[in-house]
């Protein structure tokens, strides 16, 4: 399969140049996720929502309790590979497009003491190189996102998944929006922040598992329980923008971090015109 359908450069600066963001403003150093996190009664603050998201993606894709062979995709700084070495004794592969994020993952399950258990390699989740009907479970947080064609990624995830295994995703989808709108201008600049072409339409992605061979396909609408990140992101914009603007003026700063700080303002204003959803989805090969 072609790695063309991928933007590799643009998403790894993307990551590379962000970290600190997400390090400052994330928990990213003690929670190690980047993701949006999930709130619900269980969750009083983000760093509770933030380990709580890996819980409820654990859950709705019926991971196995013990032993499971998984490949964490696009795995970040190592947090769900992590997370299910701990808690589910999974045997867990991370694999990412950015050597930085391979290097953080290793030490990161190093200092939690699952080094034997997690697994991190520098490939693209669209081009492996592991054998047919390898891992019990594929799992992916916002990251098949990056895929420009998200049916190249499901159909790879359908090759390494065992009879029987199991795909988790948790990601952005857009809903309803037309080409040449304002609507598309709009998810638009919100994409280019995060380097990602686009998100896949919900319906089209829905289709798309099934056009990959998937079966006992279920999707989750969990917007509601992403709104105060959402919210936080908002709300973050107004004293950072100036904040980010001088420092790139400084040059502790440059224009790929200054347009992750727009990124927050896109993706709200996105979402109160209703044109994105947060989904959970899970299929069976």
């Amino acid at each position: 399969m072609s790695t063309t359908t991928i933007d590799h450069r643009a998403i790894v600066d993307y990551y590379e140049n962000c970290q600190v963001d997400y390090e400052i403003v994330w928990h990213l150093h003690s929670k190690m996720c980047m993701h949006y996190g999930y709130w619900d009664e269980t969750t009083p603050n983000l760093r509770s929502a933030l380990s709580n998201m890996n819980v409820q993606v654990a859950e709705f894709g019926q991971v196995p309790q013990r032993n499971a062979r998984v490949l964490d995709a696009g795995c970040g700084v190592g947090g769900s590979s992590i997370f299910l070495a701990k808690n589910y004794q999974s045997q867990t592969t991370g694999i990412s497009l950015s050597e930085k994020q391979v290097i953080t993952s290793r030490q990161n399950a190093q200092k939690h003491g699952v080094e034997a258990h997690c697994h991190f390699e520098q490939q693209s989740y669209l081009d492996t190189n592991f054998p047919d009907n390898h891992f019990d479970v594929v799992w992916a947080i916002e990251s098949v996102c990056y895929a420009r064609d998200k049916l190249d990624f499901l159909q790879e995830a359908y090759r390494i998944l065992k009879p029987g295994g199991r795909l988790v995703v948790a990601d952005f989808y857009s809903v309803g929006v037309s080409n040449n709108t304002s609507q598309a201008r709009l998810m638009k600049q919100w994409t280019d922040t995060w380097a990602i072409e686009q998100y896949a339409d919900v319906e089209q992605f829905w289709a798309d598992l099934h056009t990959a061979g998937f079966s006992s396909c279920r999707r989750r609408d969990v917007t509601q329980y992403v709104i105060k990140s959402i919210k936080r992101l908002y709300y973050s914009f107004f004293p950072g923008l100036p904040i980010t603007y001088i420092s790139q003026t400084l040059g502790f700063r440059n224009k790929i971090q200054t347009a992750n700080t727009w990124s927050t303002y896109y993706q709200y204003k996105a979402y109160k015109q209703r044109l994105w959803q947060y989904m959970f989805f899970a299929a069976q090969k």
